[in-house]
């Protein structure tokens, strides 16, 4: 449906949660290492061991050193396999007593950390079937010469990833990095709709979710595909990331007589909230950053303040998808499919109320928030937009006013208010 947004269908779903998993990719690295170790030791048997030996490139001369270069490297990976699962585990747990438990989803997510994990843990497979293959008592020209030479270039190539992803690891903690990198989603995340009216008729039949979760995403090309024939409206009523409960409405059709079963499928349900159901995720992500920062246990407004400017960068992305209160998001390819929810004011209204709520005690924020709506307005080249914003200001202020004890911040709030709304005034007048 849309570059880097919610997973389509429920093979992008399943295929989603295997590749962000944490042991998908060391799984299949440990599968792949028994037959690459067999294959390097039956090359090694055709001759090819035999050639490294008599051209005296041969790293050790005889089977029972050779044994122990094995052994030897074999306990080195499972040292290193170790590490780096402990300190993984170390770092998250630390990140995720600061930060959020959500913030894992995408920290496991990371490409670079999975693919570690899988060279140790194919080294450490591959080590071991060639220690067990090495016969101490074999003849020199016996020796698998070459098998020993890819240990040892295997060998180089995983220290050296190990240190980039250690790196990498201890830089997971910076939070700014992750605040940059949920906003920079976010930001990419653009359904493609259009507006449309709603459809005023009556709805002839009702897909209810067949479980309780959260909606991971809906595949719109495949339901355009599979309902070409079934003609009339269809309103997709949960949007991805809402929650819904069992037997509550799915889509909404204007004619009877489709496959529910064939639409469910198009719309994946899973148990949690991860960052596979788009911006919805992501913006919401950044409210429960801010808001645990905020919190007194944390008491981190400037991480807050940072998820306020990133916040301000994705809206300013996501001015496309402005819609009006009477109007409805339709697909742009299929405009008979109404999209409630998939618009602006499904991405910000409540994650904003939120936020509101949260930073309502800290002065600092609110101007801040309140600074960034006026820099968003200015930014935009929509009118109903701009007035979205401005509501958004007023109550951000008079919220934190009501809640605030001193009179010098309640006098800073009206000044970051006002001059919102006098740069307002001078950009409508010109």
């Amino acid at each position: 449906m849309m570059e880097g947004g919610p997973v389509k269908g429920l093979f992008g779903w399943v295929l989603h949660r295997l590749t962000a998993s944490y042991w998908s990719v060391p799984l299949a690295a440990t599968i792949i290492a028994l037959p690459a170790s067999w294959a390097a030791l039956t090359i090694d048997r055709e001759g090819f061991g035999a050639d490294i030996y008599a051209d005296n490139l041969a790293l050790v001369p005889v089977a029972g050193a050779a044994q122990e270069f094995a052994s030897v490297v074999a306990g080195v990976n499972a040292a290193l396999l170790t590490l780096y699962f402990s300190i993984t585990l170390l770092v998250l747990t630390i990140a995720t007593a600061n930060l959020g438990v959500r913030l894992i989803d995408r920290w496991l997510d990371k490409r670079l950390t999975r693919i570690s994990l899988g060279g140790l843990s194919f080294n450490l497979i591959f080590s071991l079937v060639v220690l067990a293959a090495i016969d101490p008592d074999a003849a020199a020209a016996d020796i698998p010469h070459g098998t020993l030479w890819a240990l040892i270039l295997l060998e180089t190539v995983n220290v050296a990833m190990l240190a980039v992803a250690l790196h990498d690891l201890g830089r997971t903690i910076f939070v700014d990095r992750s605040i940059a990198h949920i906003a920079r989603d976010a930001g990419r995340d653009r359904p493609a709709i259009v507006v449309a009216d709603p459809f005023q008729g009556h709805f002839a039949d009702r897909i209810a979710a067949p479980r309780s979760g959260y909606v991971e995403g809906i595949d719109l090309d495949r339901l355009a595909s599979d309902l070409a024939t079934h003609p009339g409206r269809i309103r997709f009523c949960a949007p991805p990331g809402r929650h819904v409960m069992a037997g509550e409405p799915l889509a909404l059709l204007e004619n009877g007589g489709a496959d529910h079963e064939t639409v469910c499928r198009s719309i994946p349900i899973g148990q949690f909230r991860s960052g596979g159901q788009g911006a919805v995720f992501d913006i919401r992500l950044l409210v429960e950053i801010a808001a645990r920062a905020l919190s007194p246990a944390v008491n981190d407004f400037y991480t807050a303040l940072a998820c306020a400017d990133r916040m301000a960068d994705a809206m300013v992305a996501h001015e496309t998808l402005w819609v009006s209160e009477e109007k409805v998001a339709a697909y742009e390819k299929a405009p008979r499919f109404e999209l409630p929810g998939q618009d602006f004011r499904g991405f910000y209204d409540y994650p904003l109320k939120g936020f509101r709520q949260a930073a309502s005690a800290y002065p600092s924020v609110t101007i801040r928030m309140i600074d960034n709506f006026g820099r968003v307005a200015r930014q935009v080249n929509n009118a109903e937009l701009v007035a979205f914003l401005e509501e958004q200001a007023r109550e951000w202020a008079r919220h934190a006013i009501e809640k605030g004890a001193f009179e010098g911040d309640a006098k800073d709030i009206r000044e970051a208010l006002n001059g919102f709304l006098e740069r307002r005034e001078k950009d409508t007048e010109e």
